[in-house]
């Protein structure tokens, strides 16, 4: 992902609440750390920014104190080693009046989340779960004369069979995001060979995917590789609405056969010399259910033990919580049960109430285990414009007070403590060593 310099501004200090405390916390009787000074280190960068040159890599700062309460804090934190950011959206979900905004627009897609555009592409790697096809020439029938940029509700539709253009997919890669998940309920709204003309649009794009595939000779997972790290990423959906798949084109989480599958899948990832971690994004749980089920609580322990990094989850249309596992073999592992909706007409408060999740991993210098450092957000919202005529995905911190309801709502599930500020949340791809509050 390009580098965003003067977008490094509030990194020096910003970055801290991702990776500035380990789960251990300090004892207060113990010697009192060092602590860098955040204002020099905001100036510097500050300064490299307005020069339009890359700042020089800050020294690591030395955080005092005890970890906030419902601070959520990973051992990760505790090395100097640099990170690797991860950024996450939940569903790109583009119902009927979406499309005709972005086929109206020059800007077309990116016209309905341009005010979140940097913080998606500030991030190493940007992950959003892709819940529409793409399919060009397509209606829920089969082929048909294809109409271009148009909403004509026979190839290009809404709810409940969905299908967008293929430029979303250049829209998404042009907006900085890398990596897709396809596995989804509406993977096969346009049927076998609309999934395949999917992954040709997102293939065209250089748009990485995960979950789908074209034949059961291809694999189901994919690979991001960013500053030597490689990740491995898995997806599955708990089923696929009216569409039937019956040339094994999509991975299925909770079908028997298909469960064993996918954490052997894991399994195998993880053991692999090449691969650093190992990252699952299962569409699962219930629609606009606020709490993960019993399902998903197992099949997210389960894939920990096999061997993921990270599980980050969709389908409900609404966030549900994270939290912090660990795994049979003492290693731990982050978890978010919903990324709620990204991009959608939904009007609930609880649909379009959002986050983009910044993830940061490391890989430890003893064990050579990458493992999570730190986790924060940033509240979005969706805002209608007229009577359903225009959406525009928003930074609440940007828009306030107007989207305050919003922003309460996503602290209200996730705290103050892992809560970022737009300005704060930002990486320019520079080494992010930080030293958490240490243990003893």
């Amino acid at each position: 992902m390009p580098s965003t310099p003067t977008l490094a501004v509030g990194l020096a200090v910003g970055l801290a609440a991702l990776v500035g405390a380990c789960a251990g916390g300090r004892n207060d009787s113990s010697p009192a750390q060092p602590q860098r000074e955040p204002e020099a280190a905001t100036s510097v960068a500050a300064s490299a920014a307005a020069a339009g040159t890359p700042p020089t890599p800050a020294e690591p700062t030395l955080v005092e104190g005890p970890i906030p309460a419902g601070y959520l804090a990973f051992d990760g934190a505790c090395t100097r080693e640099p990170v690797v950011v991860v950024a996450a959206i939940g569903d790109v979900l583009l119902h009927h009046e979406l499309q005709k905004q972005a086929y109206a627009a020059k800007d077309r897609f990116t016209n309905i989340w341009s005010g979140v555009g940097d913080l998606l592409a500030a991030a190493d790697v940007t992950y959003a779960n892709l819940e529409v096809p793409i399919a060009q020439g397509m209606t829920k029938d089969g082929e048909a004369k294809d109409p271009g940029l148009a909403f004509d509700n026979q190839v290009y539709t809404g709810y409940p069979f969905f299908n967008a253009h293929p430029s979303l997919a250049d829209d998404l890669a042009a907006t900085g995001v890398d990596i897709v998940s396809t596995a989804n309920n509406h993977a096969l709204d346009r049927g076998s060979l609309g999934l395949e003309r999917t992954l040709d649009a997102l293939d065209r794009a250089k748009l990485k995917h995960a979950g789908t595939r074209r034949t059961i000779k291809d694999p189901f997972h994919t690979i991001t590789v960013v500053q030597d790290m490689r990740i491995a990423w898995i997806a599955c959906t708990l089923h696929t609405n009216f569409g039937k798949d019956t040339s094994g084109q999509v991975l299925h989480c909770f079908k028997p056969k298909d469960r064993a599958q996918l954490l052997a899948i894991v399994e195998e990832l993880a053991a692999a010399k090449d691969i650093d971690a190992v990252i699952a994004t299962p569409h699962w749980g219930k629609e606009y259910a606020a709490a993960p089920s019993a399902n998903q609580r197992e099949l997210a322990q389960d894939l920990v033990n096999a061997g993921a990094t990270a599980v980050l989850g969709a389908h409900p249309h609404v966030l549900q919580p994270w939290e912090k596992l660990t795994s049979t073999d003492g290693r731990q592992a982050f978890v978010a049960y919903s990324l709620g909706n990204f991009a959608h007409h939904q009007r609930s408060l609880d649909r379009r109430s959002s986050i983009i999740l910044y993830l940061a991993l490391r890989k430890d210098g003893k064990t050579n285990e990458v493992v999570p450092a730190g986790v924060g957000y940033v509240p979005i919202h969706v805002r209608m414009e007229g009577d359903k005529q225009k959406f525009f995905v928003e930074a609440t911190d940007r828009v306030r007070p107007a989207a305050d309801e919003e922003r309460a709502h996503v602290v209200a599930m996730f705290g103050e403590p892992n809560l970022l500020a737009p300005e704060d949340a930002l990486s320019d791809r520079r080494p992010l060593a930080r030293q958490c509050v240490q243990s003893h």
